[in-house]
Parts: structure tokens; C-alpha cells; sequence
């Protein structure tokens, strides 16, 4: 019989990590000076391992998922109103690992874990308003040194002012075979081709979304850049999400349908969720996209007309749509965003009297009470992120009419792009990862507030500001699967993050839009994943059935002590498992080739400092033979 003593270094010092390399804690090879002869039929076990875990945060798809959830904070008990059905949000997955880390396990430093779990909330914040804001911190005592958890803030950034899309960042928005040049855009003038006469005139700017914080799009159409209204042809001012794949060559969500609510009279038609415009008959229109009932399947969408002459706070109340006059002085429309509510306005220069607020006339606007025909949909999770939406249409005297953009607040995102999945908002991710658009169509087809038809559209109380102008939403975590907050299938991310609740939804901290999450506990920096040791270059027989491969696992090393996970750790089998050689013949050795890993093989990257592995061999007993 003869011991073999296996070591990486003379010693473990600091506890530094190592770099991969021959010499590393998790995977090293000892050279020897002369050849040793290992004697035929002869078997190997493990007689000690010493090994140091070096306290870094080890995760897999076992504890890598939870979810965010911004909206109004839902009652617990599954009865009790506000429940999911009256929310206007739906739970948003968040998952810590890569795709390309499927089935890994990842070990990662404190810092790194954090910059890592601050990228993936920030990359799953899909309201305009709270993309890249959020951060992630290291909670330690006192002292600096002890390690406690976790700090999780969220906030809310404010406007840009006054952000005048650039030039040329406009884009057809009508059907994917249409032409490019129907339209161009230059000097925040959005201009109609003259020699284009059929295609309809719709143009989007995805550059940045639209602030839900006091947030504002002011179109000029009627001044020293813009002729629209003054020359009588049907125009039109939106909002709209932005959508990535044409349905049927149409720009629209696939479960859109194209109808309207009868004699609307748009002729230039495109998908916007708000919109506010002149018809072919001049008439003063405004209109949303909503649930449609009567869709064929019963769960589309399609565009109703906002009966605004019947909105208490209109400055247009009538029994039908205001028809424009020649004596008319309206110069500009607005439309103005607090939280969900969105409200249209247009400026009557007539009524100017130099003070700013002075000459706007609400065309209409939320309230609790008004006339639920008469106001617009709230801006729900499917459409949180809102670019502007113009349309021009044309007559034989006005071929090449104009309007300018006077004023757009947008958000301040430096990586927004809604081309890319997480980096534009939910409806456009979800759609670039289909068929993951059911979930939208979940939230604008199957919630109270989904149909202006229904009475229960008016019984929903949109969500404004709060006292910090900020949108008066809650940040809800879902660590662990709830059947109030749903779907949240595989959420298991509590014990990784340090709670002991499955549903975070009050805060420790609030400071006006600023929300601060702490862990409970700290969380274990130990492994939860079985390790194993590997003697590479010699002939034992090991099958790994969970990876359906051969293997040159020697042994496992179960959980250490109830009392450490961390740090240096020592194993001794009380008993040995003597793994056969296959070597019939006596086999000269000149190096061990030594490693750790997890039960798929990967190499256990969480040790550093000094491992030593005591290696057994002997000769198989005759009455093995």
C-alpha cells in the first residue's frame, strides 16, 4: 500500500484566488523527479482532502430566478382588492444567469455578483422612468468587513427637457413594403413628399420613449413651419409602442385587428396607442387602441374613438366631434403624461395672453367620475414606452404639407434600443422573444380596465404622480412562486439574496420615488452544489449518469460541518471506495493530474489558497481477483 500526498503550493497563505493555471486550487498537477511504479491490478481511493472555499456566491438554474413587479401593490390574501385583475402591470422574469451559462454552475466575488445582479434588474425595468436606475450594493457591519447582504434601491429618473428627436430618426410606420421616402425629417419638421400620392404618411421616432413623469409632445400645426391644419388636410399626433415585426405587412401587435369604430373617418391609418388628429371630414378626433371583444377569437385589440365632447373637463363638450373653422387659431397639440393618465390638449392662439399655461384647452382628460368613453386608456405595462407618431395625409392643392415638433420630453437612457431584447421596453422584448407577446395580450385582454365598452373600465382608478413627481407605482420582488403575484413559475432566488419572505413589497427605506430593499439575513456563501474530486490521468472506471458520460471522479465531498461552509474545510471518508485501475500490467508514473468539480463536470472554481489530496493505492485483493 502506498500514500501519495498531492498538494497545489507549500502552503496556503492568503487566501487569494488563484489564476488557472497547473498550479491552481481547483485544478493543479504534481510533477515528480523520478518515474513511481504502480504495481498490476492495482486500485485507488481517497484517504484525506483539504480544501479552502473561498466564500464566493455559487449559483445555478436551482436559485437564478425571480421577478419585478411595478404597479400597484397587490393584497396578499388572494381576495381583497387591488388583486392582478385590476392592475394595469404584469410580473416581469428576471434570470441571473446567461443563456450561453444553461446548466452551469457560476461562482462569482461579492463585487462581481452584485454588477451582475444590478445589470439583470436594470435590463428587465421596463417602465421608461426606471430603466437604469436601479443599484445594487454590498451591506457590511461597521467594521467594513462582515458581510450582511445585500442593498437593493430603486428609483425614478426624471425628464429630459425639451428633446427634439434628431434629424432623420423618424421611420415609416405604416407597412413593410411601403416606401421609405413618403416623408422626411429635418429640423424637427416631420414634411409629406409631394410626388408620393397613395401611401399613407405615417412616420415613428423609437429613438428614445416618452417620460411618464410630466411628460409632453408638442406638434406645431398651424404656424411659420406647419401647414396641416390650416391647409385642411387629416393629420394626426400619437403615442405609440413600438413594434418590431409586421403583422400582414402591418406595423401592429399580432392580435390587433383592423377596425374602428364606425365613420371615424382616418383615412391615414397606422398602429398608435393615443392618438389625436383631423379627420377627412375636418372634425377634431381622438382615438386609442383597446380590447376588442368581438374579435374573432374574443382577445384582440382595435381602435375605438375617444369620445371626448362628453369629458366634464373639455373645453369642446358637445353631443358630437368639434367640426374646425376657417376662423379657428389652433396652433398646437399636446399631449401630457402623469403616471398612466394621458392627457390631449390643443392651443388655441387666440386665447394667448402671454403667460405659458394660457391658450391650452384640454381636449380631454382623466379623472375618477368623468364619462369612461370620454378619456383615454391608461398607459399600462404593454405600452409604458410611448414615441411619437405622426401623420400627414393629402389633397391635390396640398401635396406637401408639414408639422414641426416643438417640445418632447424623453428619458435620459444612454443603452435603449427597442430593436434588442431588454433594452426597449416589455411588449417589444417580449415580441422579439416570441411567442412570448401572449403575456401582453394577457394584460390588455383579460384585466378590468381593458374595455372602454365595459363598466368596469370606469371603475378603474388610473394611477398618477406621486408627492416626488415620480410615477406612484410600487417596486414588488417575487422570490419565490405566488399565486397573487402570477405567472412566477421557477422563482427561487430568496435564500441567494438574503430574505426570508417570498414576496418583497415594503420597502425598508422610502425616500419620495427612492426605494430601498436590505436583506434579511446574510445570505450563504457556501455551495449548495456537491463536490467532487478527479484523478485525470489515471484508468478508473466511473460512470457520471447524470451527464451519460465516463468519468475520472475519485470521490465525493459531501457537506463538510454543519458549523463551517467556509474557509478551510477538511474530509476524511470513514470509509474507503476502492476504485480499480484496470492496469494489468504495472504502470510507471511520473505526474497526478488532480481537479474539483460539480456532478456536470465543471470545474469547482469556488476553492483557492492550498487544496491536498491524500491519494491511496494498493493492489486488488486476490479474493477480488
Amino acid at each position: 500500500m502506498s500514500l501519495v500526498v498531492c498538494s497545489n503550493k507549500e502552503q496556503d497563505g492568503a487566501t487569494l484566488r488563484q489564476e488557472q493555471s497547473l498550479a491552481s486550487a481547483w485544478s493543479f498537477r504534481n510533477q515528480l523527479p523520478s518515474t513511481m511504479t504502480i504495481p498490476e491490478n492495482s486500485q485507488v481511493a481517497l484517504q484525506s482532502c483539504k480544501v479552502n472555499v473561498d466564500g464566493r456566491v455559487v449559483f445555478s438554474r436551482n436559485n437564478h430566478r425571480f421577478y419585478q413587479w411595478f404597479g400597484q401593490k397587490l393584497n396578499l390574501d388572494g381576495t381583497t382588492d387591488p388583486q392582478i385583475i385590476n392592475s394595469t402591470s404584469y410580473p416581469a422574469i428576471t434570470v441571473l444567469t446567461n443563456a450561453n451559462e444553461s446548466g452551469q454552475v457560476i461562482e462569482s466575488s461579492l463585487d462581481d455578483f452584485a454588477e451582475r445582479l444590478q445589470d439583470r434588474i436594470r435590463s428587465t425595468s421596463y417602465h421608461p422612468n426606471t430603466k437604469e436606475k436601479a443599484l445594487v450594493s454590498i451591506l457590511r457591519n461597521a467594521s467594513g468587513l462582515d458581510f450582511l447582504g445585500y442593498k437593493i434601491t430603486f428609483d425614478q429618473s426624471v425628464p429630459t427637457a425639451n428633446a427634439i428627436p434628431a434629424d432623420n430618426t423618424f421611420q415609416q410606420w405604416f407597412r413593410d413594403d411601403a416606401p421609405d421616402d413618403v416623408f422626411s425629417y429635418t429640423g424637427g419638421i416631420f414634411k409629406r413628399t409631394e410626388t408620393i400620392e397613395q401611401d399613407v404618411c405615417a412616420g415613428i421616432c423609437k429613438t428614445l420613449p416618452m417620460t411618464l413623469n410630466n411628460g409632453s409632445l408638442v406638434v406645431n400645426i398651424s404656424g411659420t413651419n406647419s401647414n396641416v391644419n390650416s391647409s385642411g388636410v387629416e393629420w394626426g399626433v400619437g403615442l405609440s409602442r413600438f413594434v418590431n415585426t409586421a403583422e400582414s405587412g402591418y406595423f401592429a401587435p399580432s392580435y390587433n385587428n383592423w377596425f374602428d369604430d364606425a365613420n371615424m373617418g382616418i383615412q391615414e391609418k397606422c398602429y398608435t396607442d393615443f392618438g389625436v388628429g383631423r379627420n377627412d371630414s375636418d372634425e377634431l378626433i381622438v382615438y386609442h387602441t383597446a380590447f376588442d371583444p368581438d374579435a374573432q377569437d374574443g382577445r384582440g385589440t382595435r381602435r375605438y374613438e375617444v369620445n371626448y365632447w362628453l369629458n366634464a373637463g373639455s373645453a369642446f363638450t358637445d353631443s358630437a366631434r368639434y367640426a374646425f373653422q376657417a376662423t379657428d387659431n389652433f396652433t398646437k397639440i399636446g399631449l401630457f403624461t402623469s403616471g398612466e393618465q394621458l392627457e390631449a390638449r390643443i392651443y388655441n392662439a387666440s386665447l394667448d395672453g402671454g403667460d405659458a399655461p394660457i391658450g391650452w384647452q384640454t381636449i380631454c382628460k382623466y379623472q375618477a367620475g368623468y364619462d369612461p368613453s370620454s378619456y383615454f386608456k391608461p398607459i399600462n405595462q404593454s405600452c409604458w414606452c410611448l414615441h411619437p407618431v405622426l401623420t400627414i395625409g393629402r389633397k391635390t392643392s396640398n401635396a406637401s404639407c408639414q408639422m414641426e415638433i416643438e417640445e418632447f420630453t424623453s428619458v435620459p437612457l444612454t443603452d435603449y434600443d427597442p430593436t434588442v431584447s431588454n433594452k426597449g421596453g416589455w411588449f417589444e422584448t417580449l415580441e422579439l422573444v416570441r411567442p412570448g407577446t401572449f403575456r401582453c395580450q394577457d394584460l390588455e385582454c383579460d384585466r378590468t380596465w381593458s374595455n372602454p365598452a365595459s363598466a368596469t373600465f370606469g371603475g378603474y382608478t388610473q394611477i398618477g404622480l406621486n408627492a416626488s413627481d415620480g410615477t406612484a407605482h410600487n417596486h414588488v420582488l417575487i422570490l419565490e412562486e405566488n399565486n397573487v403575484y402570477e405567472p412566477t413559475q421557477g422563482a427561487n432566488a430568496k435564500q441567494l439574496l438574503g430574505f426570508n419572505q417570498s414576496v418583497l413589497a415594503n420597502p425598508n427605506t422610502i425616500t419620495g420615488s427612492q426605494v430601498i430593499y436590505q436583506s434579511s439575513e446574510a445570505p450563504s456563501l457556501s455551495s449548495s452544489m456537491a463536490m467532487f474530486v478527479r484523478l485525470n490521468n489515471f484508468g478508473q472506471n466511473v460512470v457520471n449518469a447524470h451527464t451519460g458520460n465516463r468519468s475520472k471522479i475519485l470521490a465525493h465531498l459531501p457537506r463538510f460541518d454543519n458549523s463551517q461552509s467556509t474557509g478551510r474545510l477538511y474530509f476524511e471518508p470513514q470509509n474507503f471506495v476502492w476504485l480499480d485501475l484496470d492496469n494489468p500490467n504495472p504502470m510507471n508514473i511520473n505526474s497526478f493530474d488532480l481537479s474539483f468539480c460539480y456532478v456536470n463536470e465543471q470545474y469547482a472554481t469556488i476553492l483557492t489558497g492550498q487544496s491536498i489530496v491524500c491519494l491511496y493505492f494498493r493492489k486488488k485483493p486476490k479474493e477480488l481477483m
